[in-house]
């Protein structure tokens, strides 16, 4: 039987093209270590990684290709900005759908966390925000939704912020690669994105872009050898070296400049589109099913999440891998806010995500297999 994988919200299949094999390239032939040495190689691979931070902020429009940080991983990046700039007892702002990469540091802190008040579609009601914002040290906020794909109004919520001068950190696991933004247009602080979902390279690589200002504020989570300043016991002062202590990934970094050569966002947000339109357009009429979010595509990413009414959820999503070959992701997707916000918590939803390599073909038959277990 064919697999059709519809889980790329939590990693994307299949990766890029060259990705794979970019990355056996590096470590069969080349695998020298950056700010280690001397020698052509090593250089090789330094140049490597400055060319990939520069594409990464020509993409989103970062504002300084050195303050493009590299982690191991999404949930590292958004560490380093809750660590880094929030303390026991700050007033931190923060959405009605956290992944549990923002709540479990803030609650490890000793944060204070207010939520905003979700609408009834499932993004953020902008006109329920606290009325002294200016008490809050930051606001961590998702770009999408990864239960219910839908956008979220950063740019509005981040004008408001502007002026009152709280700081904004974007979740945007969701978004980056699936459509175009720009991190100055929106006046984002930092932006926390990861390598192996919408840019299609490997795990365990995240991306931070800051704002230069905001990372001048900002202590360091890890610290350690840089290859630079060795003669010195301080972290030091300049960027990117200040927030990457240690090894880079140099494979997973590698693997994203390969993955980079097929960006085209315009593309995948067109195509994502689509089938989200197919998907939701031809289960409207379903009355067994509960689709989490509104039904216009043009407000989601590639991301639906259904709850099924007659059915345990669990088994459906087991179902529709035994009898269907089709790969979804059932529960709480590590996300129980979002869950709770849409009535679906504890039990969870059936979450179906699309990617540039998913098929009309595939979409069809996940309705089908839908409307036969419904």
């Amino acid at each position: 039987m064919e697999m059709i994988y519809l889980d790329n919200a939590a990693t994307s299949f299949p990766k890029a093209n060259g990705v794979s094999d970019a990355m056996k390239r590096f470590l069969d032939e080349e695998c020298a270590n950056v700010g280690r040495g001397s020698y052509v190689r090593a250089q090789e691979a330094g140049l490597a990684v400055i060319e990939t931070r520069e594409r990464i902020r020509d993409l989103f429009d970062c504002p300084d290709a050195k303050h493009v940080i590299f982690t191991g991983g999404m949930t590292v990046a958004l560490n380093t900005v809750i660590k880094g700039f929030v303390r026991q007892g700050d007033r931190v702002l923060v959405s009605s759908f956290e992944h549990n990469s923002v709540i479990r540091p803030l609650v490890q802190i000793g944060a204070e966390i207010v939520r905003i008040p979700a609408t009834a579609d499932g993004v953020s009601d902008l006109a329920k925000l606290p009325d002294d914002l200016s008490s809050f040290r930051l606001c961590v906020h998702t770009f999408a939704s990864n239960v219910s794909g839908m956008i979220q109004p950063i740019e509005d919520l981040s004008a408001i912020l502007k002026e009152a001068g709280v700081p904004l950190s974007i979740d945007a696991a969701q978004t980056a690669g699936h459509f175009p933004f720009s991190m100055q247009k929106l006046s984002v602080d930092a932006l926390c994105m990861p390598a192996h979902k919408g840019l299609r390279a490997a795990q365990g690589l995240g991306i931070l872009c800051l704002n230069p200002a905001f990372a001048e504020r900002l202590d360091p989570l890890i610290s350690g050898g840089t290859g630079s300043v060795s003669d010195s016991s301080e972290i030091p002062p300049f960027y990117p070296d200040r927030m990457e202590a240690g090894t880079l990934n140099l494979p997973g970094i590698i693997g994203i400049k390969a993955a980079l050569d097929h960006a085209d966002f315009r593309t995948v947000r067109e195509h994502e589109s689509r089938l989200t339109e197919q998907f939701l357009h031809t289960l409207r009429d379903n009355p067994h099913i509960r689709i989490l979010g509104s039904s216009d595509p043009e407000q989601r990413v590639g991301v639906v999440s259904i709850d099924f009414l007659r059915r345990d959820n669990a088994e459906v999503s087991f179902l529709l891998e035994e009898k269907y070959g089709i790969l979804t992701r059932c529960g709480l997707h590590c996300a129980p806010d979002a869950h709770k916000a849409f009535g679906t918590f504890p039990k969870g939803a059936v979450r179906f995500s699309f990617s540039p390599a998913t098929t009309e073909k595939e979409v069809d038959r996940a309705v089908d297999a839908i409307d036969s277990l419904a």
